[in-house]
C-alpha cells in the first residue's frame, strides 16, 4: 500500500492563487475586453494611490524594472494608468491610475468580494478568518529562516 505525500504549502498556494487569479480575469474580461491579463494586477496590486515609481512597482512584484514597464506601457495605451511628473523629483515619473484603471480597479474590488463570499458560504466564516490570519504571518515567520540551511541540508 503506497500512501501519496500532501502536497507542499507552496504549490496549494500557487493553485490557490492561480484559480482566484483565474475567476477574477475571467469577470474582468467580460467586461473590459482582452487587454488586461492577470501579468497586470501586478501593476494595480502594488500601486500606491499617490502613485509609484515604476522601481517601485518592479520591487513590489519581484521582477524586472523592464518587466514591469513593459506592464505599465501596456496600461497606459489602454487608458488605465499614466506617467505624471513626481513632485518629490521632476527628472522621475509617477505611475497614476487614471479614471478608467480605478473604475477597473473598483470592479476587480467587487469581482474579490463576490469570490470572497462564495469562499465563505462553502468553508465558513471562522475557517476563512483562520486562514487570513495563518496567511498574513507567512511573510514574516519566512522571512526570520535561518539563511537557506536547515537540518535537511546536514548542518
Amino acid at each position: 500500500m503506497s500512501t501519496v505525500a500532501p502536497a507542499s504549502l507552496l504549490k496549494l498556494l500557487v493553485q490557490a492563487t492561480d484559480a482566484y487569479e483565474r475567476e477574477l480575469n475571467t469577470a474582468l474580461r467580460a467586461v473590459l475586453g482582452a487587454e488586461l491579463r492577470p501579468a497586470h494586477y501586478a501593476v494595480f496590486r502594488h500601486l500606491a494611490p499617490e502613485g509609484s515609481r515604476v522601481t517601485a512597482l518592479a520591487d513590489a512584484a519581484g521582477m524586472t524594472q523592464q518587466s514591469m514597464g513593459e506592464l505599465v506601457t501596456h496600461l497606459a495605451r489602454c487608458g488605465y494608468v499614466e506617467r505624471t511628473p513626481d513632485p518629490a523629483d521632476k527628472r522621475a515619473r509617477l505611475i497614476v491610475a487614471t479614471a478608467a484603471g480605478r473604475d477597473a480597479v473598483a470592479l476587480a474590488a467587487r469581482h474579490i468580494g463576490r469570490i470572497e463570499r462564495a469562499l465563505t458560504a462553502e468553508l465558513g466564516t471562522n475557517t476563512l478568518d483562520r486562514v487570513r490570519a495563518a496567511l498574513s504571518r507567512i511573510p514574516e515567520l519566512v522571512a526570520d529562516l535561518p539563511e537557506g540551511r536547515g537540518a535537511e541540508d546536514g548542518e
